[in-house]
C-alpha cells in the first residue's frame, strides 16, 4: 500500500496539480500545539503523516504537488520536504489567514492551470489513486469527490472522545453520482433522523438511489479548471464540504438554482472540455460501468453538471483528524508496515519484549524486562526498567523512568515520566515533566 514508485513519470505536462491542505486543526490539541509540531508531520508508524498522501499522490502519477499551510507551519514543512524521498516537483505555501478550504484553495488558484486534485495532509487509503482519477477522467463529472466506510475504532487516543457528524448522503446507484447531501443534527435521536422527508422529485428522477448516515467525506476532491474559476469568483464559499459540495448537488436537479447561483454560465464555457471520447467509453467498459455516453439514459447524458462520488467500503480507509482516529491510523499503519518493527540502532536490554503489532524508533533506549504492546516508540527515547506501554503512541525525545506504566496514550516529543508514574487514557503534551509517582486519567497535560 505505502510502497515507493518504482518507475519515474513523466510530468513536462502535468495533467493535474494536486493541492495538499495542512490547514490547522484545534480537534488535535495538544498534539498540534507549537511546543510539539505542525499537524501534518505527527508521526505515523513513525512516519510524519505527510509521508503518505505524498506517497498516494505519486502511486497515482500525480507529479505536480503544492503543499498549503500557515506561515508559522510553513519552515517546519520546507525543513521536511528537504529531507523527503521522493518523485515529484514539491512547493509549499504559507498563508497568513485561511477561513475554510476553498478559500485556501482560491488563493494558489493563479498557479493551477488544469483540473487539481485536492487532498487533506492526513488521509490514509487503500483505494490507488489512479482508479480514482481514472474514473474522473471516464465520467468527466465537475466533481469528483470520495467517501468511505467509518471504520470501527480499536481503542486508545487519550482522554478526548468527539463524536463524529456524518452527513446524510444519497448515491444514484446506477451512475455513481451523489444526489443528496444533507448534514445532520447530533442533537437529535436516531429516530428523528431516519424520518426525514425526501422530495418526490428526487425519487422519482432516482429511483435506484442509495441513502446512508454511514459514510464520512474523505476530503479528497477532484475539480474541473472551470469549478475553480467559480470558486475564485464566489468568495461567499468558503469550505469544499459544507459550501460547494451541497450547492453543486442541488444544483443538478434545480436548473433554477443552476442559472440564479452563476454555474450555468462557468458550464457553458468549458462545455467543450466536458465531451466524452470514445477512448473514454472504452474504457469505461474495461471498468464495468453500467452506462458510457452512447448508452447513458437520456435524463443523465443531457445533464450538464454531474458530482461523482467513490465509495469505499471496508479495507483501509480513514483521516487523522481527531485523537482517537490518529491512533486508529496509528496501529493500522504499524500493523501493515514494511519497516523493521525495531529499528537496527534501537537498543534493547534483556527480556524486554516488543510485539509484533508494535515499533521502536532509531536509537531509542529500553531498559530491562519491558513490555511493548500494539504501540510505536519514536526516536530517541530512553525507557527505563519495568516499563509496560500499552496501545499507546510515544513520540521522539521522550524520558521515561524505572516501573512506569502507560496505557491508551499520546506522549509528545522531549517529555519526562518520572518513575513508578501510571497514566492511563491520557494526552501528554510536548515538553511536560510528570512527577514520579504520578496517577493520571482521562487527562491532558500540557507546559
Amino acid at each position: 500500500m505505502f510502497a515507493a514508485p518504482t518507475q519515474p513519470f513523466d510530468t513536462q505536462e502535468p495533467e493535474f496539480k494536486a493541492v495538499v491542505l495542512t490547514v490547522p486543526d484545534n480537534d488535535m490539541y495538544p498534539l498540534t500545539e507549537r511546543e510539539n509540531m505542525t499537524k501534518a508531520l505527527l508521526p505515523i508508524a513513525n512516519k510524519p503523516m505527510l509521508w503518505y498522501i505524498l506517497q498516494w499522490l505519486e502511486q497515482g502519477g500525480v507529479l505536480d504537488i503544492k503543499i498549503v499551510t500557515t506561515r508559522d507551519s510553513e519552515p517546519d514543512i520546507l525543513n521536511y520536504i528537504e529531507t523527503y524521498k521522493g518523485m515529484s516537483a514539491i512547493t509549499v505555501k504559507g498563508l497568513n489567514d485561511v477561513s475554510g478550504t476553498a478559500d485556501a484553495l482560491r488563493q494558489v488558484a493563479p498557479q493551477i492551470k488544469g483540473d487539481v486534485i485536492v487532498v487533506p495532509c492526513d488521509l490514509l487509503i487503500d483505494v490507488p489513486a489512479v482508479q480514482f482519477l481514472d474514473l474522473f477522467r471516464i465520467r468527466r463529472p465537475a466533481i469528483s469527490t470520495l467517501f468511505y466506510e467509518v471504520m470501527r475504532s480499536e481503542g486508545g487516543g487519550g482522554s478526548t472522545r468527539t463524536s463524529l457528524a456524518l452527513p446524510i448522503i444519497g448515491i444514484d446507484q446506477p451512475t455513481s453520482r451523489l444526489v443528496l447531501h444533507r448534514e445532520t443534527d447530533q442533537a437529535k435521536d436516531r429516530d428523528e433522523r431516519e424520518e426525514m422527508r425526501l422530495p418526490m422529485s428526487l425519487i422519482r428522477r432516482f429511483p435506484s438511489m442509495a441513502v446512508s448516515d454511514k459514510m464520512q467525506d474523505s476530503h479528497v476532491y477532484i475539480l474541473q479548471r472551470w469549478l475553480l474559476d467559480y470558486i475564485v469568483h464566489n468568495r461567499d464559499i468558503e469550505s469544499l464540504q459544507d459550501d460547494l459540495i451541497p450547492l453543486l448537488v442541488r444544483a443538478q436537479s434545480d436548473p433554477e438554482l443552476l442559472e440564479s447561483s452563476g454555474i450555468s454560465r462557468y458550464l457553458r464555457s468549458a462545455s467543450p472540455q466536458n465531451e466524452v471520447s470514445e477512448e473514454a467509453d472504452l474504457a469505461a467498459m474495461q471498468f464495468g460501468l453500467s452506462e458510457t455516453a452512447n448508452s447513458k439514459p437520456r435524463d443523465e447524458a443531457s445533464d450538464p453538471l454531474k458530482v461523482f462520488v467513490y465509495v469505499r467500503r471496508g479495507g483501509i480507509a480513514g483521516r487523522a483528524d481527531q485523537i482517537p482516529r490518529y491512533c486508529d491510523l496509528n496501529h493500522i499503519a504499524t500493523r501493515i508496515s514494511t519497516e523493521a518493527r525495531i529499528d537496527e540502532t534501537a537498543k534493547l536490554a534483556g527480556r524486554t519484549t516488543v510485539g509484533q503489532d508494535s515499533m521502536v524508533g532509531a536509537s531509542s533506549q529500553i531498559g530491562e524486562c519491558c513490555s511493548i504492546k500494539r504501540s510505536v516508540v519514536g526516536a530517541h527515547c530512553v525507557i527505563g526498567k519495568g516499563v509496560k506501554i500499552i496501545n499507546s503512541i510515544i513520540m521522539d525525545h521522550v524520558t521515561i523512568g524505572d516501573g512506569v506504566r502507560i496505557e491508551s496514550c499520546v506522549v509528545c516529543k522531549l517529555t519526562k515520566i518520572g518513575d513508578e508514574s501510571q497514566l492511563n487514557d491520557c494526552e501528554i503534551g510536548a515538553r511536560v515533566s510528570i512527577p514520579s509517582g504520578s496517577e493520571l486519567k482521562g487527562s491532558s497535560h500540557t507546559i
